[in-house]
């Protein structure tokens, strides 16, 4: 369908206002749809045309916050957008565009809600802060300075923004595909110091990835990129990473956890250890949960010889941050007699929160005619209840 909205003049019927003429699918859709783009629709073309980089935040008066980027390869890439839910995510409405901003994660902090970014694919860090919901925006900051595809720059994802030992943390890489991965590495600033300013920010080196760590696969083109900075059992922090595997030997299901120096945060990372994980090839999150004592996360499983299919999304968990079961699919259009197949539809890139007894989700969704599994064209809000039950113990 092609829609646009008219403005008429009240007493002579002229058109003196239209809007750009958008393009619409209808379809079955999983979840709740926030927002949609088609392939088609080169609205946003100055950025891209699908719908990236999903964050979700729940902030101090209990509503709900989303966002995504919009991402076409070699596009500007330099746009997101905020959506906000008064209802628990049943139905959601737009409040703003952030521009530059691109790879952002929302997060609160003492009262005020966050957005920590790029400009633009592997542009500079950035991060600014709203105090109001979201409907306005402070000057962004720099926390590192922008680089490009050919020469590399600060690459990142809605990671986590953990709290720990007084200090805020997240990882970041530096690099590019095009020089053929990411360095590893992670920000951090004093919990109770201005995040807006540049100087309370403390960069780590970027650590390479070395083929001689034990354990590490065999041939490829491996690389480590959108780490989780978690505490571990024993209170210390490590950064969890998604490990690109692909021709490799295994060429899929492990990950590498590199240790954080929690004493000295300018310290460099070191290599921890390589561990078996489910849906190492796509962005996962992963959060504590106090209650079940459990490391949970949302992760796209492979269940066929394509390791980079994207349409099931699994909850799985662990005691440990090492071992790591599967508790059930949350969605599974490989199995169900979908018409699309792996190459059309993924349920990816996931960031939630929790909520009591139950996970909030937000997925960059491409189903219903997507240009293909990669470039999504739906932002989609999923309600895991009762996500603890029947845990395989």
């Amino acid at each position: 369908y092609r829609f646009t909205v008219l403005a008429k003049h009240g007493r002579t019927g002229e058109t003196v206002g239209q809007s750009p003429v958008r393009l619409a699918r209808p379809g079955h859709v999983p979840g709740v749809v926030i927002n949609y783009i088609h392939p088609d629709d080169y609205t946003y073309g100055f950025s891209g045309r699908s719908p990236a980089s999903p964050s979700i935040a729940r902030l101090p008066d209990g509503r709900l916050v989303a966002s995504h980027d919009v991402y076409w390869g070699k596009a500007g890439q330099n746009l997101s957008k905020i959506f906000r839910s008064d209802d628990e995510g049943k139905t959601w409405a737009f409040v703003t565009d952030l521009y530059p901003c691109f790879w952002g994660k929302l997060f609160v902090h003492r009262g005020s809600l966050y957005m920590l970014a790029t400009s633009t694919e592997y542009g500079a860090l950035l991060i600014g802060r709203s105090d109001d919901g979201g409907e306005t925006w402070t000057p962004p900051t720099v926390i590192i300075e922008g680089g490009s595809r050919e020469t590399g720059g600060p690459h990142k994802a809605p990671m986590p923004v953990t709290l720990h030992k007084g200090r805020l943390w997240t990882a970041v890489e530096y690099g590019s595909w095009a020089l053929g991965g990411h360095h590893t590495g992670v920000v951090s600033a004093p919990a109770d110091a201005d995040l807006l300013d540049r100087a309370s920010w403390t960069v780590t080196p970027f650590l390479a990835y070395d083929h001689r760590w034990p354990g590490t696969i065999r041939g490829g083109k491996p690389s480590l990129l959108e780490g989780n900075v978690v505490v571990t059992p024993e209170g210390k922090l490590v950064n969890l990473l998604r490990y690109h595997t692909k021709e490799g030997e295994p060429a899929y299901g492990k990950a590498i956890m590199l240790n954080v120096n929690d004493e000295d945060p300018g310290a460099p990372l070191t290599f921890g250890k390589v561990i078996d994980f489910h849906g190492n090839m796509s962005k996962f999150t992963v959060y504590y949960d106090g209650e079940s004592r459990r490391y949970w996360s949302l992760v796209n499983r492979v269940t066929s010889s394509n390791v980079s299919q994207r349409n099931i999304l699994t909850l799985v968990s662990s005691a440990n941050l090492e071992d790591w079961e599967i508790e059930r699919d949350v969605l599974d259009y490989e199995h169900n007699g979908w018409p699309e197949d792996g190459t059309k539809v993924g349920f990816q890139y996931a960031d939630w929160i929790f909520a009591g007894d139950d996970i909030l989700a937000v997925s960059r969704t491409a189903i219903n005619g997507a240009y293909n599994y990669h470039n999504a064209n739906y932002l989609t809000f999923h309600r895991i209840e009762r996500f603890r039950e029947n845990q395989k113990r």
